[in-house]
């Protein structure tokens, strides 16, 4: 009889599975075989290490864009600060130029005033 885990292939079960038995025995078809085991591990294990290699790839590529994202961003606040700087720097100078120039208009005011004075003496 035939089990419920194994097909029944005809009338004949028992020969057949005989035929099986002698054919799994025999050297070569073991083997062919363990070959084939042996060349599925490894090539499971090659795919293992692709996928971790893909891995630290994928890693590797987010850390690299983090640090891109970082140094646009630090960049960004130096170019900032430096034209806040230079825009401070542009108001005191303008401040210094336009007292400078109310200082000399009133020199030049006062010499205007004072100069027909010097002429009388």
């Amino acid at each position: 009889m035939a089990s419920s885990n194994q097909p029944s292939y005809g009338k004949r079960e028992e020969e057949y599975r005989s035929i099986a038995r002698r054919v799994m025995s025999e050297r070569d078809v073991k083997d062919a075989l363990e070959a084939l085991q042996d060349r599925f591990q490894r090539l499971q294990f090659m795919f293992e290490d692709c996928v971790e290699v893909h891995k630290q790839r994928m890693e590797k590529r987010r850390l690299r864009k983090e640090e891109l994202k970082t140094e646009r961003k630090v960049n960004l606040v130096t170019i900032v600060s430096l034209l806040v700087l230079i825009t401070s720097f542009l108001v005191r100078f303008a401040r210094v130029v336009v007292v400078i120039g109310k200082y000399s208009s009133s020199v030049e005011q006062d010499q205007i005033q004072t100069y027909p004075n010097s002429l009388s003496n």
